[in-house]
């Protein structure tokens, strides 16, 4: 068995121009949801003796993350927020590594929401929606 690397995700936000430029989302503390899901199509006619189905389009699934919310200058965490409330699609990049090889995930994300929880018990949290657009390039 291996040991687990821990600082092994990088979760970053392209900056919309020509070329992209990525950042990296300060403090990401949680990401859920990077996927797709096929959805079923019912092929079944009249000749078939039992249900039928194939894959429909595949549909990127909406990604969740939660991260420490900072006042870091520059702060990508503002940045998504503006892209929230501008409703402007950009490209992310999702870097996963063992320490010594990487797993990259790249694709288009439309922002959906973001809410900030105060605390005064623990830190003070923001979390972002994104829906995946497209396809999800892995390299």
């Amino acid at each position: 068995m291996t040991a687990a690397y821990t600082g092994g995700l990088t979760f970053q936000m392209s900056n919309g121009s020509s070329p992209e430029i990525y950042s990296t989302i300060q403090e990401t503390k949680s990401l859920s949801g990077l996927g797709v899901a096929n959805p079923l199509i019912d092929t079944t006619s009249f000749d078939s003796s039992a249900k039928e189905y194939i894959a429909g389009l595949a549909d990127g699934q909406e990604i969740s993350i939660d991260c420490l919310r900072t006042h870091a200058s520059p702060n990508v965490q503002d940045a998504l927020i503006a892209i929230v409330n501008s409703k402007t699609t950009r490209n992310f990049k999702l870097t996963l590594t063992d320490g010594t090889s990487a797993i990259i995930y790249t694709f288009a994300g439309v922002p959906l929401s973001w809410a900030i929880a105060p605390s005064f018990d623990d830190a003070t949290m923001i979390s972002f929606t994104l829906k995946i657009s497209g396809s999800i390039t892995v390299s």
